[in-house]
């Protein structure tokens, strides 16, 4: 072999080492490969482009993550997502849009992170959830952090939560004002002004309807609402009382037969409609919005939930009365705490869960939830001037250029993901004067609820799985019973004043298991608060 043949062969292996090292140095000059975020959500009639979406593209910006979504049917999505936890097929990395949905809320979330599909966010949080673990410290009185946490110690999702007046004080009377104006009679305050209200409404106006309500819907019968002048009645908690952190029923208190009692006298008195325990709530609403003027009194969490909010005119037919004093100087509000919704759930098939908590963690910031609320800055919305007031008469801080709420558009993702809607914002959004505006409306009447909350009252109580499966049924059939004895007393089909009647009612509750339910109820609070 020649020494030119030798020199050749000890070349190639020189040359191809240069080649492979050069190749390297190339690789590590172009970007690595983006991570690939797998959502899935129920359909959104307000989301026109996903993938164009303004608030879409910036996350991604952002995070330098590229984010799909697979968009479910919203009749099946709840199910669709049963069946994927259950098999472990077809699960994305993380579900969002869910908040609305009982599938991932305690305990149920518990009982899948149990089954190891659903992962622990907890330690996720610790390490890379700046913006949550701010705003766990920036909002302490609504106790965010304890609420997102399930029995069993850890946090399985990211919020979605909103916190306003309005939110909080939803068991709102309202009054007819032209009739009002026209008797000369001031808001009633007490329960014998209540009375006599409506005694004059019927004088006045033989022939319409003194109160009315319905049983279709939640939250639009009167007795909710004047219950509180006698007894706490949270209806939103099973009719839970809390006194001195023991747990009680506020159905089988002398108190409770009071109220009924007062209720009693209405119905009789043909204060109260029969129709309330027989309409749907479109009879009430044609009610309520009937050209004739005929409806007196009402309940309604928002005054747009029954009144029709393009007419100005039936916005101004009604106004919102504060809590009433009973005959024995109580006089309550009942308070819907603001829970965190499970807008984020990372499931056991993601591969990056520090990158997707990170996503949801920026979701929580100021600047993605007001993008995620409100649209583009400086072209749909921006910061109140100086001088502008909100619908609660204080400083403004929003102002909407381009309302985009509840209409379809492609700047948000109409808060189907982790967000926080910050009582600063929420509440601060610059009012117009526009007086017949129904979150103007809705605001005045809530803020003559604030300052009557009990002492002590139930938040939450989060069961652990098997806590819920104990009591479960329990519950339903003693808010099933609650209702149908209301009635029954109400319209005299059982008489309140006759004592082995009130003697049989009490002991029905023992019989559909009360007992049990009080034990469990205290046990889970007894562990929330230590």
């Amino acid at each position: 072999m020649s020494n030119k043949f030798k020199s050749v062969i000890l070349i190639l292996p020189i040359l191809a080492m240069a080649l492979m090292l050069a190749s390297c140095a190339g690789d590590n000059d172009t970007e690595p490969e983006r991570i690939t975020v797998r959502l899935a959500a129920p359909q959104s009639a307000y989301i026109e482009d996903f993938d164009k979406n303004l608030y879409k593209l910036w996350l991604e910006e952002q995070t330098g993550l590229t984010i799909e979504m697979t968009w479910l049917p919203t009749g099946e999505a709840e199910q669709t997502v049963k069946l994927a936890l259950s098999t472990g097929e077809g699960l994305p990395d993380a579900y969002i849009g869910f908040g609305n949905h009982e599938i991932f809320r305690n305990p149920n979330i518990q009982m899948y992170g149990e089954q190891g599909v659903i992962i622990p966010l907890t330690e996720l949080i610790k390490t890379y959830g700046v913006n949550t673990k701010r705003l766990f410290a920036e909002l302490p009185e609504h106790n965010i952090e304890a609420l997102m946490t399930s029995a069993d110690g850890n946090i399985y999702f990211m919020p979605g939560f909103s916190s306003s007046v309005i939110t909080q004080h939803r068991q709102i009377m309202w009054v007819n004002k032209g009739w009002l104006d026209e008797l000369r009679l001031r808001p009633p305050s007490t329960t014998d002004e209540f009375r006599d209200m409506l005694r004059a409404f019927k004088e006045k106006y033989p022939e319409s309807i003194p109160m009315a309500g319905t049983e279709a819907t939640y939250g639009k019968q009167a007795y909710d609402f004047l219950f509180n002048a006698f007894i706490y009645n949270d209806a939103n908690n099973s009719r839970l009382l809390l006194e001195n952190g023991a747990i009680g029923f506020a159905p089988v208190r002398d108190e409770w037969r009071d109220a009924l009692t007062y209720m009693r006298g209405l119905y009789d008195e043909g204060l109260y409609s029969p129709f309330s325990f027989t309409q749907d709530d479109q009879q009430f609403r044609q009610m309520a919005n009937d050209q004739s003027d005929i409806l007196g009194a009402f309940l309604s969490p928002g005054i747009t939930l029954t009144v029709y909010q393009n007419s100005p005119v039936m916005m101004e037919r009604y106004t919102g009365i504060g809590p009433l004093t009973g005959p024995d100087g109580v006089k309550l509000s009942t308070v819907f705490t603001p829970i965190p919704r499970p807008n984020g759930v990372i499931t056991s098939a993601c591969r990056h869960p520090e990158e997707v908590l990170k996503l949801f963690d920026l979701m929580l910031s100021e600047e993605a939830c007001l993008m995620g609320r409100y649209g583009e800055k400086g072209v749909d919305w921006d910061f109140a001037g100086a001088d502008d007031i909100s619908i609660y008469g204080t400083p403004a801080t929003v102002s909407i250029i381009n309302q985009l709420w509840n209409t379809p558009q492609n700047k948000h993702l109409a808060q189907i993901c982790p967000y926080v809607s910050r009582p600063k914002y929420s509440g601060g959004v610059t009012w117009d004067g526009n007086i017949t505006d129904g979150e103007y409306i809705n605001a005045q009447a809530a803020m003559l609820h604030r300052d009557f909350a009990p002492e002590e009252y139930i938040t939450a109580l989060i069961y652990t799985p098997e806590e819920e499966a104990r009591v479960r049924q329990i519950r339903a059939d003693l808010e099933a019973h609650v209702k149908r004895t209301v009635i029954d007393f109400i319209t005299g089909k059982r008489d309140v004043r006759d004592d082995g009647e009130w003697e049989t009612y009490l002991s029905e509750y023992m019989d559909l298991g009360l007992a049990e339910f009080l034990k469990t109820a205290q046990a889970v609070w007894d562990r929330q608060v230590k």
